[in-house]
């Protein structure tokens, strides 16, 4: 941690990026962001950070008057959320859920900066602002070979499985079902890991600070063994994709604003790398342990 007058600077790592956030003194970080305590970046050589986010308690003063609403449309905040785009700026909006005030947050267009104005008495003990740091980190790290998933991810002997499907599609149902049926199959993160391209080529996954309704917040990266899109079915079935087939098994569930075509492309030549290295199938499936079995046994003994 370090400090200035009015600020206190926190080091995060996430899938081996660091993030820098800075919070107004006399706000205790892990209270304002605990699901963040076990990414706290401790005696790690990290070089320049992907994102740094600065925290206020004074009203926004960012310009809207020529800003275009790109989206009002969030599964998390539901009506309460607007995003804008200015000629500098992407501008996001989280209306309070209980009093007239909004969050903000204006970001450069790589969002490696990022201002958020927090309500000042919802700071500590809400997921806003983690959620907000969230979205910075998510469109940043696509220009490191780096994007952010909705997923749950199987650890197994070193290695890492991710599912992913529609909302409701079961893929914690189907990670409990590898948890209760497969040997040492373990949770790594329940919907929102990271996928590194490493600089060897190698593609690690990695748990964030971003899981979901279930809490498992690990600082933590293994290599990918297989990537599983989930489709519900009255049968369990399991076939591969390749190519472009691939390509769009994976996309839907990448976080990436397509209004940024430099941040969608960034992202598209990643998941081209990822699908030459790393097996995508997709999964027919009931929610039982015969689906699970069927998974594994498909996944397991591949190169």
């Amino acid at each position: 941690m370090t400090e200035n007058n009015n600020l206190s600077s926190y080091d995060y790592q996430v899938a081996d990026h660091l993030i820098k956030v800075s919070l107004p003194k006399g706000i205790v970080a892990d209270h304002a962001l605990p699901t963040f305590v076990d990414f706290h970046a401790v005696n790690v050589d990290l070089s320049k950070p992907v994102s740094e986010i600065t925290i206020s308690i004074e009203p926004h003063d960012e310009d809207l008057t020529n800003a275009t609403l790109r989206s009002d449309i969030s599964m998390t905040w539901g009506d309460r959320f607007r995003f804008y785009e200015t000629e500098d700026t992407y501008v996001t909006q989280v209306m309070s859920e209980s009093s007239n005030e909004s969050w903000w947050m204006i970001s450069s267009k790589d969002f490696s900066s990022s201002k958020i104005y927090a309500i000042r008495s919802e700071l500590e003990g809400n997921s806003i602002l983690g959620w907000l740091i969230m979205v910075t980190f998510a469109q940043a790290s696509l220009l490191h070979q780096t994007i952010l998933i909705h997923a749950s991810v199987i650890e197994k002997d070193g290695h890492g499985y991710a599912f992913l499907g529609k909302s409701g599609t079961g893929k914690s149902t189907h990670a409990r079902l590898w948890m209760e049926n497969i040997e040492n199959a373990k949770l790594l993160n329940d919907d929102n890991p990271a996928i590194r391209i490493l600089e060897n080529g190698e593609v690690f996954i990695y748990g964030t600070p971003w899981s979901g309704k279930t809490p498992c917040y690990k600082n933590k990266g293994v290599p990918v063994k297989a990537i599983i899109r989930l489709k519900q079915a009255p049968y369990n079935e399991m076939i591969w994709k390749t190519g472009r087939e691939a390509i769009i098994a994976l996309l839907p569930s990448s976080s990436s604003i397509r209004w940024n075509r430099n941040l969608f492309d960034q992202m598209l030549n990643s998941l081209e790398e990822i699908i030459k290295n790393i097996p995508v199938g997709q999964l027919s499936c009931l929610p039982d342990r015969e689906a699970a079995v069927l998974c594994f046994n498909k996944v397991i003994n591949l190169k």
